[in-house]
């Protein structure tokens, strides 16, 4: 086969190889749809609009949900793993027993949302909007809670170990039996905050009395 013969062929081989990677992710997309157990691994789904859909146990890890308005929907115990969400809208959705582990929260807007026992170690949540959601037995630990909005959140039995809370506002929140070890909470405030029997950033374990301040 002479030099020219060879490159052809080995072109020829790479656009067969492209296409086939094409045709396979058009064919995953094609199962990412509005449904519960949707299958939208790695979708791009910026700006989308996908308010009150049931999508409980769905496969979302990785997908691009930047900006998108997810109002009212159901997450419960879907794989967010590694997802993008920033700025995205999730107003009294339900994310409950859901794994957003590393996931992107940045600015998102989840008032009055519900993320109970999920999953979100290592998740960074900077300015996310968390006022009155329920994060009661989430797990948190290594999470980036930065400067967020957490007024009248329920965090009961949260693991927020090794968390930062840095400038956060957790006026009101309920930090009851809440695991903060290590938790950085430098210029954040915790007026009328909730602390029966947690477990403050020194390892101490505060009275069942405790409101504002660990006693």
């Amino acid at each position: 086969m002479s030099y020219r013969d060879s490159s052809a062929h080995s072109l020829f081989t790479a656009a067969i190889l492209v296409a086939v990677a094409l045709v396979s992710q058009g064919f995953a997309f094609a199962e990412c749809r509005k449904e519960v157990g949707a299958q939208c691994q790695g979708a791009a789904l910026s700006n989308a609009v996908w308010r009150k859909v049931d999508l409980n146990g769905g496969n979302f890890r990785d997908t691009n949900f930047e900006g998108a308005n997810l109002e009212g929907s159901r997450f419960k115990g879907a794989d967010l793993r590694g997802a993008n969400l920033k700025s995205a809208r999730l107003v009294g959705s339900d994310l409950s027993e859901a794994n957003l582990e590393g996931a992107d929260l940045r600015g998102a807007n989840l008032r009055n949302a519900s993320l109970s026992r999920a999953q979100l170690t290592g998740a960074i949540m900077a300015r996310a909007f968390l006022e009155g959601a329920d994060l009661s037995y989430a797990r948190l630990n290594g999470a980036d809670l930065t400067r967020c909005n957490l007024v009248g959140a329920d965090l009961q039995h949260a693991d927020l170990r090794g968390a930062l809370l840095d400038g956060s506002v957790l006026n009101y929140t309920n930090l009851k039996q809440a695991n903060l070890t290590g938790t950085s909470v430098q210029r954040s405030r915790i007026i009328g905050a909730r602390l029966a029997e947690a477990v403050w950033i020194d390892g101490k374990v505060c009275s069942s009395t405790s409101v504002g301040a660990c006693e």
